[in-house]
């Protein structure tokens, strides 16, 4: 039997916990984003893929710039320039360290692992200070050549994808055996054996790439929080999450701080998930009725 004693705070990433990641790249290029965004959403109604559509454009954009090709060295350079919302980058530890202050907690060895599920740029994202505090980063990849330029797109992390990777996180699979052996998501593990329990799980999330996430989780009475970019003026996506009763709570402005709203659900939240760690851990070890 696994011992079930990690709480999973499994996040999105743009609009999440940072602007838009894609943006600064398009920027980066030389580009308008308003004006490259325009261009996807056309591919998109013409039925392309969404994050297939934007990688490809991505992809025909660097081609003709000024600035030269698409390669690492430019998706590193992106990635140092994120300006990550208040908090986002210590919340998990500091939930971690609230843990750790309570001995109950502490003796059953209960840890934060923070996951980041992202329909972003995945080289953007592991390039960035997300790498020192997330367990696993999954998101959109390139395919590169042995000089670091872009030859092509490697994995897209579509709405529905995006569940894989929760279901990896729930019966332990890492990322690098994931990637190289991709059908062991669908192994058949009994549910006293997964590692981390959905009931276990908290995600955060922004928009409607996380809406397949919302579901399923809620759905495995996991914990579901909605959160929207400081800067979002019209409340379109908050409105977007809100239908339908697809969030247990939310949306919350996504300021990670000490003391806001959604820092204070995040804690009762983990402490409610380790007091039910705590009863499961009893019921274990607990000794049969004897006769």
């Amino acid at each position: 039997m696994s011992e079930q004693n990690i709480i999973a705070i499994i996040c999105d990433c743009d609009g999440t916990l940072c602007p838009d990641t894609t943006e600064g790249l398009v920027m980066k290029l030389g580009y308008d984003p308003k004006i490259f965004w325009n261009t996807v959403y056309q591919l998109v109604k013409e039925g392309w893929d969404p994050p297939l559509a934007y990688l490809s454009k991505l992809i025909e954009f660097s081609k003709v710039v000024k600035t030269g090709p698409l390669t690492l060295d430019l998706l590193r350079e992106v990635a140092q320039g994120i300006d990550f919302f208040p908090g986002a980058l210590d919340f998990a530890v500091r939930l971690q360290k609230r843990l750790d202050d309570n001995p109950d907690y502490r003796d059953a060895g209960i840890k934060i692992e923070l996951t980041i599920i992202s329909g972003g740029i995945e080289e953007i994202l592991k390039y960035s200070k997300l790498s020192q505090i997330a367990k696993q980063i999954y998101g959109c990849s390139f395919a590169c050549d042995k000089k670091g330029t872009v030859i092509g797109i490697r994995r897209v992390v579509s709405f529905t994808e995006k569940t894989k990777f929760v279901f990896a996180v729930n019966k332990g699979i890492n990322a690098e055996e994931l990637l190289r052996k991709p059908y062991r998501v669908n192994d058949n593990i009994e549910p006293e054996q997964r590692r981390v329990p959905i009931t276990h799980m908290i995600y955060i999330g922004d928009g409607p790439s996380d809406i397949p996430c919302f579901s399923l989780i809620k759905d495995y009475k996991g914990n579901v929080i909605g959160v929207m970019a400081p800067e979002d003026k019209d409340l379109r996506k908050p409105y977007e999450l809100s239908e339908g009763k697809r969030l247990t709570i939310g949306p919350y402005t996504a300021d990670y701080r000490n003391g806001t709203d959604l820092y204070k659900m995040l804690s009762r939240y983990v402490d409610g998930i380790a007091n039910k760690i705590l009863v499961e851990q009893a019921q274990r070890v607990r000794p049969a009725p004897s006769h």
